[in-house]
């Protein structure tokens, strides 16, 4: 059975994780829109339709929602595990992220070891590092 402060503390990493989940798509829709205007970026779905991932979290099709909520959870426990060392964290989030999506045409080229992405990729990464951070720092 669960402490009192055992459930508070999962409430709070709860609330972390969404928060990051939120913050991080908000992030990747500025950079969407800055670099290709507010327009639609459409994603298959697992029920078979498409959706539009360039919405605000809470109107992405439960898919997206999910798949940012694991970024959450991998970012935290990549700050646990490595605190003070960013590039180790940003590799352990790398490796999560390639756990959660196969290696398919759309992926392939993201699909390698993280000392091996190009510096961009890379700071997608290092993105998650810092967002989780903040959040954890407050």
């Amino acid at each position: 059975m669960k402490t009192f402060i055992q459930y508070l503390e999962e409430k709070v990493i709860d609330g972390r994780v969404m928060q990051f989940a939120s913050d991080v798509h908000e992030l990747w829709r500025k950079q969407h829109i800055a670099d290709k205007g507010d327009v639609p970026k459409e994603k298959d779905n697992t029920d078979g339709t498409k959706g539009d991932i360039n919405v605000p979290f809470h109107k992405l099709h439960p898919d997206w929602q999910k798949e940012n909520i694991a970024a959450g959870h991998a970012a935290l426990e990549a700050v646990q595990k490595y605190p003070n060392n960013k590039e180790a964290a940003a590799n352990h989030i790398h490796k999560k992220w390639m756990e959660r999506n196969p290696k398919d045409d759309r992926n392939a080229a993201q699909h390698v070891p993280y000392d091996k992405l190009p510096e961009d990729e890379k700071e997608k990464d290092r993105k998650h590092v810092r967002a989780m951070l903040s959040l954890k720092n407050k």
